[in-house]
């Protein structure tokens, strides 16, 4: 190795894979099957898998069905007007970045779309959704 271990476990456990890997695999099969002992750690290795996978597979079951049992914010109808109010309002809140936009350009239902994704964040930083 190029590197020199720091402390005797370091040592130990270099000094133990150099072993294992100078020894002789006769030695370390003593009279079993090569074969049947690559099939059985081939098996124990799908197995593995197999069980990793069940367990990400229950964790994202769990976090899907946790997410879809909270409740969703419910954000009121608003009309276009009402929503280039808050708009305009909120340019000047230093809690939103809407200085770049050109918001007297936006459509009615440009408008609408950015206030209410406005208000889903607002609703999402206040913990209303939770």
């Amino acid at each position: 190795m190029s590197t020199k271990p720091d402390n005797e476990f370091d040592n130990f456990i270099d000094a133990y894979v150099d072993e294992l890997i100078e020894t002789p695999d006769d030695l370390i099969l003593e009279g079993l099957d090569p074969t049947a002992v690559q099939a059985k750690g081939l098996s124990l290795l799908q197995a593995a898998k197999t069980k990793v996978a069940r367990s990400r597979l229950a964790v994202a079951k769990a976090g899907y069905a946790a997410l879809k049992s909270t409740p969703k914010a419910t954000l009121q109808e608003v009309s276009a007007e009402e929503a280039r109010r808050f708009l305009a309002q909120a340019s000047n809140d230093s809690r939103y970045t809407l200085a770049a936009r050109n918001l007297g350009e936006l459509s009615d239902s440009e408008a609408i779309a950015l206030y209410t994704k406005l208000k889903s964040i607002e609703s999402h930083q206040n913990g209303d959704d939770k």
